[in-house]
């Protein structure tokens, strides 16, 4: 299923309706906001996190990626303030390769690249990725 809303005003509403169980979320390049007085409007943000750790179903995951690495950092730190909850994939799958500056993942473990990520690996970006998993799978 897709839908559409603001996810930060609206996603505990959509959750809470949603016919089924939770088994990904993923949050793919979302707008910057550069400027620090703006960085408020980012969606990733404690409620937003919040939310999605309250939903998701045993073994399910989050999957963020990025092509800006301090909105990466920033939706890596604020989903890593839940590790009790969370755990990074490459800490249970020795398969999932990460580099060593920070323990991004190296290959789109959902197999599909975005037009965003062709685009930008095109264009010689780097692509920042994590994938998390309830703690409860493992």
């Amino acid at each position: 299923h897709f839908l559409f809303a603001n996810a930060t005003n609206s996603l505990k509403q959509l959750f809470s309706t949603y016919p089924g169980p939770l088994m990904l979320v993923s949050i793919l390049y979302p707008d910057p906001h550069f400027k620090k007085r703006h960085h408020k409007k980012r969606v990733v943000q404690k409620p937003l996190v919040d939310n999605i750790v309250e939903s998701l179903m045993p073994r399910g995951q989050v999957f963020i990626q990025s092509d800006v690495f301090q909105v990466a950092v920033d939706m890596r730190d604020q989903f890593d303030s839940k590790e009790d909850t969370l755990i990074h994939i490459d800490e249970v799958d020795s398969s999932m390769l990460c580099d060593s500056e920070g323990g991004w993942l190296l290959k789109n473990p959902m197999g599909i690249r975005t037009e965003r990520e062709v685009h930008a690996e095109f264009e010689g970006a780097k692509i920042y990725r994590i994938l998390l998993c309830s703690r409860i799978c493992f």
